[in-house]
C-alpha cells in the first residue's frame, strides 16, 4: 500500500525525542536497536482551561494570594507558577522561544519563511547551496539569500529548494509480501539544471545483497514501470559489476526544471533468515551517489497482523554513521516511517535496518531454491558446463585419431597432386607432372613425343566436369587460340606460373578438406558454446544485451587468439604482436567480467582457446585427415605389390597418375596391353625439362 508523508511531519512529531548524536557502523546495528518515542501532549503544570472561566479566576486569585513582595534581583525563575509572573519584553520572549526549537524545527520554519519571497531566476549557474558570508566589525556574520525554487511535492505540498542540480525530496516505500519478496514504490524529486541529469535520472541498486556474516546472494530485480511527472518512460535494467542501472531505454535530453520520478519494481532475496529473525536492509539514498539528497524518507510495511521487533536508521560516510539523523515514527500497526534531519551529502547513506519474526514469511520451497541456486551461481555452472562437454568430446575424440581408430571420412574428388601432398606433406615437380597425367586420364590432352621434343596437344575445351584444379591447371597452361605446348626451355615461364597456381590450390584445398572432416566437431562445439551463451543471458538482468556483448566478446577473443596462433615470418614482428594480442585477450576477459561473473568470463576464453587448439590440431596433416592418409597408403602398398598385374589390366589407365605421385614408376615397365596409354617414361623426362 501507498503511504506518503514528510520528513517534517515525523521531526515535528520527535523533536523532544531526539538524542545525542553517536557514531557508529552497519555492523554495530547487529546489538544496537532504536524504538521509536510515543507521541506525547506537552503540558504545563497548573495552567487553567482558558474555556472555563471559573478555574481561570482561581488559577489567578490563588497567585496573587501566594504572590511574594521581593527585589527583582532575588526573584529567580519567573516561570515558576508560585511566583509573581512579570510581563517579559517581546525580545526576551522571542529569544527564549528560540532557544527551546530544535535545529531542524528552525530549519523548517526559515526555509517555509522564503515561501513567500519573490524567488530567484532558476539557472544553471546557480551554486548548489552556496552560501556567502560577510563579517563585519561586530563580528556577526550575515547570510545572503540562496537562490531558490518551488517545488510541488507529490502529495500537492509546495516546499522550498535551493535552486541547483540535487534531489529536494525522496520517499521509498517497501512493501515486504508474506512470499518475502519487496514490492517497491520510489518516489523522487529532482532539480535538473543540464549537468549531471542532462539525460535523464539513472538509479544504481546493488546487485547482491550481504548477510551479517558476508555471505553474498543476488538479487532478482523486477522493473514494472517507470513514470516521469505522471508520463511512463521506458526504461532499463543493466548488469555493470556488482551494480544493476535503471536507465532510459532512449536517450533522453532532460531540460531545466523539476521532474518527478516515480520507479515501480518487485525485489526478490532481500530478505534475510537467521535462527530468531527476519532481517530487512536497505540504503535509500545509495541509487543516487552523485546527489545531495535534502529530505529522504522511507516507508517499511508488512502483512496486516505482524509487527516489528526491532529497527534502526543510520545516516553517514561509511566509517561515520549517526543514528541522530534520522528519526522514526510508527505510522500504524504493521508499518515505519524513516525521515532524515538533514540533508544527506553525496556519498552519503541513509541505512535503514528492521527486524521481524520469522514465522512472518512462507519458508521458500525446494524449487525456489533451486531458483534462487541458478541466480546466484548459473552463468558460472552454465559456463563449466560448456566448457567440459567440448573439452571432453575433443579430448576423447582426440583419442581416437591418435589411436587410428577414427572413422569419420569425407567424399572428395581426389587427384594425384592432392593424393602426394595428402601422403608427402610436399608440392614439387613430380606433383606438377602427375597433375598433366591427370589430364591425360580425364582426355583433356595428350602427351606424345616428336623426335626429341614432347609436346602437349589439346584435345577439347571441355573442362566443366574437371576437379577444380585440374581445371586451373589446364587453364593456365592452353589459352583458347592455343593447341600444343611444347615442353622447352622457352616455355618455363608459362610452366612456372601454372606451378605457382595450382601448388597454390593444391595447399588451399588441403585446408578446405581439413576444416571440412572437422567441421562436425566445430559445428558441435560452437553449437554449446552458443546454448551456453543464450543459457548465461537468460538468467540475465538483460538477456539480449547480456547476448550481444558476450557474443562480441568471444568474437575478439578468436581474432586475438588466432593472431596468437598466427606462424609469422619476422620475429620482430611475432615478438610485437603476440604481446599485444594477449594483452586484448585478458582486457576482453576483463571487460567481459563487467557484465557476468569473472569465473565465467574466464571459463567462456578457456572454451574458446580449446575449439581453437583442438580444431587446429584436427586440421593438422597428423589430425582428422589421418584417415585419408591412412587410406593413400593403403593404395599406395596395393600398387607396389601388384604392379604386373595393374599394368596389364584397365586399372593402370586410372592409376597411371597416382602410380607417378607415389614414385612406383620404375615397378611398371611398357606392355603391349597398355603401350596406347603409357606415358610414365615421357614423365620421367618432363622432371628434367620443367
Amino acid at each position: 500500500m501507498k503511504k506518503l508523508f514528510l520528513a517534517i511531519c515525523f521531526t515535528m512529531c520527535f523533536v523532544a525525542g531526539q538524542v545525542l548524536a553517536e557514531v557508529s557502523t552497519i555492523e554495530e546495528a547487529e546489538i544496537t536497536s532504536k524504538e521509536p518515542k510515543p507521541v506525547e501532549p506537552i503540558k504545563l503544570e497548573g495552567l487553567p482551561n482558558p474555556e472555563n472561566l471559573k478555574e481561570v479566576r482561581s488559577f489567578f486569585k490563588k497567585r496573587f494570594q501566594t504572590a511574594i513582595t521581593s527585589d527583582s534581583a532575588d526573584l529567580g525563575d519567573l516561570n515558576k507558577t508560585n511566583a509573581m509572573d512579570i510581563q517579559h519584553s517581546s525580545e526576551y520572549i522571542a529569544t527564549m522561544q528560540e532557544k527551546k526549537k530544535s535545529a531542524f524545527q528552525r530549519i523548517y520554519e526559515q526555509a517555509m519563511g522564503r515561501v513567500d519571497k519573490p524567488q530567484a531566476e532558476f539557472s544553471p549557474d546557480t551554486v548548489f547551496y552556496e552560501q556567502v558570508k560577510k563579517q563585519n566589525l561586530s563580528g556577526n556574520r550575515q547570510i545572503e539569500d540562496i537562490a531558490t525554487v518551488k517545488v510541488t511535492l507529490p502529495n500537492g505540498e509546495k516546499v522550498v529548494a535551493v535552486a541547483k542540480e540535487h534531489i529536494p525530496y525522496l520517499l521509498v516505500s517497501y512493501n515486504i509480501l508474506p512470499t518475502g519478496a519487496v514490492n517497491v514504490d520510489e518516489e523522487v524529486v529532482v532539480i535538473a539544471n543540464g549537468e549531471k541529469l542532462q539525460n535523464g535520472l539513472v538509479k544504481l541498486m546493488p546487485k547482491y545483497t550481504t548477510s551479517r556474516s558476508k555471505v553474498k546472494k543476488k538479487l532478482d530485480i523486477t522493473l514494472l514501470s517507470v513514470t516521469v511527472n505522471g508520463k511512463e518512460v521506458p526504461y532499463r535494467l543493466t548488469e555493470i559489476g556488482n551494480n544493476v542501472l535503471f536507465e532510459p531505454k532512449k536517450i533522453q535530453t532532460l531540460e531545466t526544471g523539476v521532474y518527478t520520478y516515480r520507479f515501480k519494481y518487485l525485489l526478490n532475496r532481500k530478505l534475510w533468515y537467521y535462527d530468531e529473525f527476519t532481517e530487512f536492509y536497505a540504503d535509500i539514498t545509495g541509487s543516487y551517489p552523485n546527489l545531495v539528497i535534502a529530505s529522504a524518507n522511507a516507508i517499511v510495511s508488512v502483512p496486516d497482523g505482524k509487527n516489528f521487533i526491532s529497527q534502526l536508521s543510520m545516516t553517514g560516510y561509511p566509517k561515520y554513521l549517526s543514528t541522530s539523523r534520522a528519526v522514526i515514527a510508527h505510522l500504524s500497526s504493521n508499518a515505519l516511517g524513516f525521515a532524515s534531519l538533514t540533508p544527506v551529502n553525496a556519498g552519503e547513506g541513509m541505512h535503514i535496518l528492521t527486524s521481524l519474526d520469522r514465522n512472518v514469511f512462507i519458508k521458500p520451497s525446494l524449487s525456489q531454491r533451486f531458483v534462487w541456486f541458478i541466480t546466484d551461481y548459473g552463468n558460472t555452472f552454465f559456463a563449466l558446463i560448456g566448457f567440459l562437454a567440448i573439452f571432453l568430446s575433443y579430448f576423447f575424440s582426440w583419442k581416437l585419431i591418435k589411436e587410428n581408430k577414427s572413422r569419420l571420412s569425407i567424399r572428395f574428388k581426389q587427384t594425384a597432386p592432392l593424393s602426394r601432398y595428402i601422403l608427402t606433406g610436399a608440392y614439387d615437380k613430380r606433383s606438377f607432372v602427375s597433375g598433366l597425367l591427370d589430364l591425360l586420364r580425364y582426355k583433356i590432352i595428350d602427351i606424345n613425343k616428336e623426335d626429341d621434343t614432347i609436346l602437349l596437344i589439346k584435345k577439347t575445351d571441355q573442362t566443366q566436369n574437371l576437379p577444380m584444379g585440374l581445371k586451373k591447371l589446364a587453364e593456365m597452361l592452353f589459352s583458347k587460340n592455343d593447341s600444343s605446348l611444347e615442353v622447352k626451355t622457352k616455355n618455363n615461364l608459362k610452366f612456372d606460373r601454372a606451378f605457382a597456381a595450382h601448388e597454390k590450390y593444391i595447399k588451399r584445398y588441403f585446408k578446405f578438406l581439413a576444416w571440412r572432416l572437422n567441421a562436425f566437431y566445430l559445428a558441435f562445439s560452437l553449437s554449446m558454446l552458443a546454448l551456453t551463451v543464450m543459457a548465461i543471458s537468460y538468467i540475465a538482468i538483460n538477456p539480449l544485451e547480456t547476448f550481444l556483448i558476450v557474443s562480441v566478446g568471444i568474437l575478439t577473443m578468436m581474432f586475438y587468439m588466432w593472431i596468437l596462433r598466427y606462424p609469422f615470418t619476422s620475429k620482430l614482428t611475432k615478438y610485437i604482436v603476440r604481446p599485444l594480442a594477449g594483452f586484448f585477450v585478458l582486457f576482453t576477459v576483463l571487460l567481459l567480467g563487467v557484465y557476468i561473473h569473472f569465473l565465467c568470463a574466464l571459463l567462456i576464453a578457456a572454451t574458446v582457446g580449446v575449439i581453437m587448439e583442438y580444431s587446429s590440431r584436427f586440421s593438422a596433416k597428423n589430425g582428422l585427415i589421418k584417415s585419408k592418409t591412412l587410406e593413400l597408403d593403403k593404395l599406395r602398398k596395393y600398387l607396389k605389390i601388384n604392379a604386373q598385374i595393374v599394368s596389364k589390366g584397365m586399372e593402370f589407365e586410372l592409376q597411371q597418375s597416382n602410380i607417378f605421385a607415389f614414385e612406383l614408376e620404375d615397378l611398371y615397365e611398357p606392355d603391349p596391353k597398355n603401350e596406347k596409354i603409357y606415358r610414365l617414361d615421357l614423365a620421367k623426362a618432363m622432371l628434367k625439362l620443367i
